[in-house]
């Protein structure tokens, strides 16, 4: 107890060596004292899950810790080193079984230089385990499994490869003789686990023993008779194999080897379900004319199975091999027969069970229920082996995208079962992603029926989700129609059959619940379509694939929001596949609303509210997904387009002293379709851009009241002399130009170009209270007649006209011209070209501005000002 007491925390490394040394006492078993084995099965994973999660081995050797510590630390891993030592050299199995274990545990966990002091002892003190006299199945097993631990481990350090191939070849014919001698299924299943890890780090060793390695695993696998889970592991060994020699040659003819077996195995399972022509096709370009027939798979020649089943197990055994190889990195660059493998798939999906003309008087229906049963699986290592071509070789694919396109659209017809068509999603998903939108044009139109076909409901309600009409776990959905199974019994020919109506795939889609799987592979796969081509082409179907998803989404909300916490929804179908079916079709929606259109989404306000009560309402991951999506969405709710350059700072820096905040609102105002330039201005000036804006403000209005007094009693006649002088202080305007200066016209090049000519001042009006006469009054600068000529307007408004609306007479020509937001936009150039430096402009139509001006007196312009 005084030990703990001077512990810090559990991280103190002090507790490291105490710790493993209470395991030590605890767990492992003295040397005269037996094992008792079924408590030590209960125990065993929680004496390795202490040690793991406490790092117990790994002895941290640094200068910062104490070397009392290391040495206690050091003192009490070699204790557990030599216990394990003990149970290893132990007669009896149960003892020695618990020994391997926590051996292979150990060379995960020890340090480096542990491990690398020791690895050739313990290699060789399990290699004994494997090898005759060994008879414990148990223990055997386990070596293996600790054998490959180690080896994975040898793997890291490059510095003793020498010396771990030649430690691995030791290994071959003991593994060997596991697979070839042994008849325990556990067995080979270690052995292969021992075998994957020495072909895959160490494959010099297994040189110069391929054939014999070859033959071992191919007996196994054509014999057909093991567990899916063994032939996997087997056959990822074979998959891998040519990695041993690292020869493009090697590589080519494993392939070769596979494709001629399957396509052996085919002819055999397919006799009377398919023509003759077919096979013979894909013989042809297995094998190409001039070319040698290769030695068979293990050096073995083909015996037919017998006729009571097929040899499903093998078939797909062997396709399961093709897409490993297709996936799995090599040394060399190789050369995939892409034609032949592609030709062997179309076989495959071609066959869905329906007799020929010519074999129905050969045929029992026994012998088509047989084929009927096994088809689902051979047509799914079909699809997986399609998967692996697509992955494997992506756009070196395009010369082969049209036959792939047609294999993959002529089975979506037909495929009804939910697991094949939740790959066929994925077939498809992959195309888009993998070739781009070349693929999407010509996919787009067989996706968004087929999805349609699974996502829409039944009578305009949301018949799939309820919770009436909900099938079995499984995720197949029961059928509406009371049609009664046929049996092989039936009386009746083939021919009678084959005659009889039958109900189309997508008549019998429509009396058929989808699952809730295939309807995410759906949802999945128009995301994946509207990312990669809603920018091109997609007017046709754009509508259609939109409203789908927003029926989709709001039909998956109605009946609540999935979360982990809540109860379960439907029967047999639990609250988490929900929400995921939720969140894919909230996900498919954002898709909908961001991708690429010519026109603004359709649904937008729909899927904003769908996202705020998501965001309110739905579990923690369905609200942080619609609080993305409202982020995501605000380009859509407030769009705006940023100026490419900070006109603000240019504006502040120039060197001229002079502020351009009145010419930076008609950048920002050109971008608002449904606000006016005089409003702009006016929340720009009672926002208040501080400082140098405001003082050259004052100074203006300071000028102008110092020259009210001398243009007070200028004729009007005279005016317009006085107020064109270029060195007058007084006033300067954005589009001030004078009458001498006809080159400042700029004339229209484009229908989208807007000419603006500059205003001429006329003449001006005399004004009370302290106001100098109005600087300019302008008129419509350009028109444009139908014929799309420029129409010059030169006739001047009277100074009666000008006065009756005080918001158009001093910028007649700001509203006269038609859609003046786009002219400030296009023409801002034109406009820095045309003011010679003049950047200010009054806030005429601003309530701001007209307070610090008098008003105007409306006064017949013939009487004397001064009379007043």
């Amino acid at each position: 107890m005084a030990r703990f007491d001077q512990l810090e925390n559990m991280y103190d490394l002090g507790l490291k060596p105490v710790m493993l040394r209470s395991l030590i006492r605890q767990y492992l078993p003295a040397e005269n004292h037996p094992l008792n084995l079924n408590n030590s099965c209960f125990e065993l994973p929680s004496l390795v899950s202490i040690v793991q999660t406490h790092c117990l081995l790994s002895e941290l050797d640094s200068q910062s810790i104490d070397p009392k510590l290391i040495n206690t630390w050091k003192s009490a891993v070699d204790d557990w080193l030599n216990c394990l030592l003990s149970l290893l050299s132990s007669d009896m199995s149960d003892k020695c079984w618990v020994g391997i274990c926590l051996l292979g545990v150990t060379c995960q966990e020890c340090s480096n230089q542990r491990f690398l002091s020791s690895y050739s002892i313990w290699l060789n003190k399990l290699l004994s385990h494997i090898q005759p006299p060994a008879d414990s199945q148990l223990v055997k097993i386990a070596s293996c499994t600790s054998l490959a631990d180690l080896l994975t481990r040898l793997a890291r350090f490059p510095e003793v490869k020498k010396d771990g191939n030649l430690l691995a070849g030791k290994l071959i014919q003991p593994v060997l003789k596991l697979l070839n001698e042994d008849n325990v299924e556990a067995v080979w299943e270690g052995a292969a686990n021992l075998l994957y890890a020495l072909i895959a780090f160490f494959p010099a060793s297994i040189h110069h023993y391929y054939d014999k390695v070859e033959a071992a695993i191919a007996s196994k696998i054509l014999s057909g008779k093991y567990s899916t889970k063994t032939l996997k592991k087997l056959g990822y060994c074979l998959a891998l194999l040519p990695k041993a020699k690292g020869d493009k040659d090697s590589w080519s003819l494993m392939m070769q080897k596979f494709m001629i077996s399957i396509n052996d195995h085919l002819n055999e399972a397919f006799q009377g379900v398919e023509e003759e022509a077919k096979s013979d096709e894909a013989r042809r370009l297995l094998v190409p004319p001039g070319k040698d027939l290769p030695l068979p798979l293990g050096g073995a020649s083909f015996k037919g199975t017998s006729s009571e089943r097929l040899p499903t197990a093998t078939i797909s055994t062997l396709m399961f091999c093709c897409c490993k190889m297709l996936t799995s990195s090599y040394p060399v660059q190789v050369t995939v027969p892409v034609r032949s493998m592609l030709a062997l798939v179309e076989r495959l999906l071609r066959v869905d069970g329906s007799l020929p003309h010519t074999m129905l008087p050969f045929m029992t229906s026994v012998q088509q229920e047989l084929i009927c049963s096994e088809l689902p699986v051979l047509h799914a290592y079909s699809l997986e082996l399609l998967i692996a071509i697509i992955k494997g070789m992506r756009r070196q694919l395009l010369p082969h995208s049209a036959y792939i396109v047609r294999v993959v659209t002529r089975y979506f017809k037909r495929c009804s079962l939910p697991e094949l068509r939740i790959k066929l999603y994925s077939i498809i998903r992959m195309l888009l992603v993998s070739m781009g939108v070349g693929i999407a044009i010509y996919l787009a139109p067989d996706v968004i029926e087929n999805a349609s076909n699974d996502l829409n409901s039944l009578g305009g309600e949301d018949i799939e989700t309820s919770p009436a009409n909900t099938g079995p776990a499984t995720g197949a959905l029961p059928q509406l129609s009371n049609r009664k199974r046929k049996h092989g019994a039936e009386t009746g020919s083939l021919e009678e059959k084959r005659d009889a109506p039958s109900p189309k795939v997508g008549e019998s889609n429509t009396h058929q619940m989808t699952p809730i799987t295939v309807k995410m592979a759906a949802l999945d796969t128009l995301e994946v379509l509207l990312t990669v081509g809603a920018a091109s082409k997609s007017e046709s179907w754009r509508s259609s694939i939109d409203s789908l998803l927003m029926k989709t989404a709001i039909n998956s909300c109605k009946r609540g929001w999935g979360n982990l916490e809540s109860n379960i929804f439907l029967p047999h179908e639990s609250a988490s596949v929900w929400a995921d079916f939720q969140f894919s079709s909230l996900r498919a929606l954002l898709t909908s609303l961001l991708a690429p259109a010519r026109t603004r989404p359709p649904y937008l306000s729909q899927g904003l509210e769908l996202f705020r009560r998501g965001k309110q309402e739905a579990g923690m991951k369905l609200a942080q997904f619609c609080a993305y999506a409202l982020f995501a969405l605000e380009v859509l709710i407030h769009p705006r387009a940023l100026p490419l350059d900070d006109f603000y700072s240019a504006c502040h820096n120039s060197t001229d002293g002079a502020s351009n905040r009145f010419l930076e609102n008609i950048y920002s105002g050109s971008r608002k379709q449904n606000t006016s330039f005089l409003s702009d201005m006016r929340r720009t000036e009672q926002g208040g851009v501080e400082s140098h804006d405001d003082d050259l403000y004052d100074r203006w209005l300071q000028n102008e009241n110092e020259n009210q007094n001398e243009n007070e009693n200028i004729p009007v006649e005279d005016m317009k002399d006085q107020t064109s002088r270029p060195n007058d202080p007084s006033f300067t305007n954005v589009l001030e130009v004078r009458e001498q200066e006809p080159a400042a016209d700029v004339h229209m090049r484009t229908e989208n170009e807007i000419v603006v000519q500059p205003c001429h001042l006329e003449e001006s009006v005399p004004k009370s209270q302290g106001v100098a006469s109005a600087k300019a009054v302008m008129s419509p600068a350009v028109g444009t007649n139908p014929e799309g000529s420029e129409i010059e307007s030169k006739t001047p408004l009277s100074a009666s006209d000008r006065l009756n609306d005080t918001n158009h007479d001093m910028f007649s020509c700001v509203d006269k011209v038609d859609g003046f937001d786009h002219v400030a936009g296009k023409t801002s150039s034109t406009l820095r070209n045309a003011e010679k430096g003049s950047s200010s402009m009054v806030h005429l139509d601003s309530d701001s501005s007209m307070d610090s001006f008098p008003g105007i007196v409306d006064a017949d312009p013939d009487t004397d000002a001064d009379s007043d």
